[in-house]
């Protein structure tokens, strides 16, 4: 987010609450250590289970559509899920953006964002890498990539296609590929999402 350590922690000290909060959980009080940790917690906190996916994959075939399926079955084959697996249907590596052609230079106008981790290591081989984000919920979260560039769930299906897997997709598809991912959408706290 364009901000570094030094400023983070001076920010979160201005406040008492945030003081308070971590004096309680951190011996150390408010550091980097203790943000990220305090950052990992809070998202292992958001477990959203008992989407409709998970529940076909615990055995309720007859949840998904026939066209959810088979934007399941496109998913697996085209090579989506080489990226976007595990538990969280990614979320759990890096990957260069623009594998399969060069997403920056087509889109145009690039930005420091755009270096990606090469931005934290200042190694070239990191140049335009990302952590490849989890998908569940991914029909709610819009805007997409790194930049929040892409207002759709359906443009970027279309731009991961292409720089990812080097594919043009049909109409069809497209629409069978977001009818799987909406099915990833789970429960939190109880209560349908």
């Amino acid at each position: 987010m364009d901000s570094n350590w030094i400023d983070i922690t001076n920010k979160l000290k201005l406040s008492p609450e945030y003081q308070a909060a971590f004096a309680e959980l951190y011996a150390q009080g408010i550091q980097s250590a203790t943000i990220k940790d305090a950052i990992a917690t809070f998202e292992r906190s958001l477990s959203t289970p008992n989407s409709r996916f998970d529940r076909f994959l615990q055995g309720d075939v007859q949840i998904l559509s026939e066209q959810e399926k088979e934007g399941y079955r496109l998913f697996k084959s085209y090579g989506c899920a080489s990226c976007h697996q595990g538990v969280g249907i990614g979320g759990n590596m890096f990957q260069r953006f623009g594998v399969m052609g060069d997403y920056f230079a087509d889109r145009g106008k690039p930005t420091k964002a755009d270096l990606g981790r090469f931005n934290v290591t200042g190694n070239e081989a990191d140049r335009h890498l990302f952590k490849v984000p989890g998908l569940r919920n991914v029909a709610l979260t819009a805007p997409y990539f790194h930049d929040g560039s892409t207002r759709s769930l359906e443009e970027a299906v279309m731009v991961m296609a292409k720089y990812q897997l080097g594919r043009q997709l049909s109409s069809e598809e497209l629409h069978r590929i977001v009818s799987f991912l909406k099915t990833l959408s789970g429960e939190y706290k109880g209560e349908a999402l």
